[in-house]
């Protein structure tokens, strides 16, 4: 009889797609431009599709030998079939790669979105729990640009020092890091990750002194509370944060989703208090 809880829970989704530009469906609008990719360009509106969509190529492998890339399709002429080298899809199937392969590779929509509430009162004790998530979505990483790639001069991250391709490691899953090599870093779904996390957002304990300490010392009510915000957030994707702003919330920003250019990430915080009444 002296517990008591509530929960709430809520759900919610949507499909996104583009009805109509300006009547030619291979029109495309594009929207994170500019950026120091060798395309410059990750993602466009287009008819037919989910607005701000991730463009790229689709990458299917690593060449492990010369002998294997030499026997696979030209990429850009050729220039690009050597071993640790990026094996990219011929998309549209006419026996190359080439700018013409980039096409589809992901949205930043989430499938669903989720929110949750839990309270539990046990005699003076109030455990109140808040919070949220998205599921579903992609996140193209462009931090990755500069982290696992030879572009600039400066620390790279400790993924490529580990992962990249060197001769006998076929699990590797990034190419190899060559000083002046700039194919590899072209946008792919190399860059994209799943972009779903749950986020406890709010994290609340508090005890409320029983009335009949607090009537003695001339108080209502008093109430002792040790608060977490942000305190755990559970999901895969490798940046700093998975919850990305939008770059801008000008004209045309709509387009400009789900890319992380290196989000500042949530702070967490633990705050203590005190909650008197007279």
């Amino acid at each position: 009889k002296d517990l008591s809880f509530n929960v709430g829970v809520n759900y919610s989704n949507y499909r996104n797609e583009v009805v109509k530009t300006n009547g030619n469906p291979a029109t495309l609008y594009p929207g994170f431009s500019n950026l120091r990719l060798p395309t410059g360009t990750v993602s466009y509106t287009q008819q037919g599709r989910p607005l701000a969509s991730f463009y790229g190529f689709t990458t299917d492998g690593i060449f492990q030998t010369d002998k294997e890339a030499s026997e696979y399709l030209p990429q850009f002429g050729g220039a690009y079939n050597k071993a640790g080298f990026f094996k990219f899809k011929d998309t549209n199937g006419d026996g190359k790669i080439d700018n013409s392969d980039i096409g589809l590779i992901g949205s930043p929509h989430p499938k669903f979105m989720l929110g949750l509430n839990l309270g539990v009162t046990y005699k003076g004790f109030q455990l109140d729990l808040m919070g949220q998530g998205v599921f579903g979505n992609k996140i193209f990483n462009y931090v990755r640009y500069w982290t696992d790639f030879p572009t600039f001069a400066g620390n790279r991250s400790r993924f490529v020092y580990e992962n990249s391709w060197r001769p006998g490691k076929t699990d590797a899953t990034a190419p190899i890091f060559g000083i002046k090599e700039q194919f590899s870093s072209l946008p792919s779904n190399y860059y994209l990750e799943d972009g779903s996390y749950f986020r406890m957002t709010n994290v609340q304990l508090t005890y409320n002194l029983p009335k009949l300490i607090t009537s003695k010392i001339g108080l209502g009510n008093c109430a002792v509370y040790v608060q977490g915000q942000n305190l755990a957030t559970f999901t895969k994707y490798t940046g700093l944060d998975p919850e990305v702003n939008l770059r801008n919330y000008n004209a045309g920003s709509d387009r400009m989703l789900g890319v992380d250019e290196g989000t500042y990430p949530a702070y967490r915080g633990l705050l203590m208090g005190l909650r008197l009444g007279f």
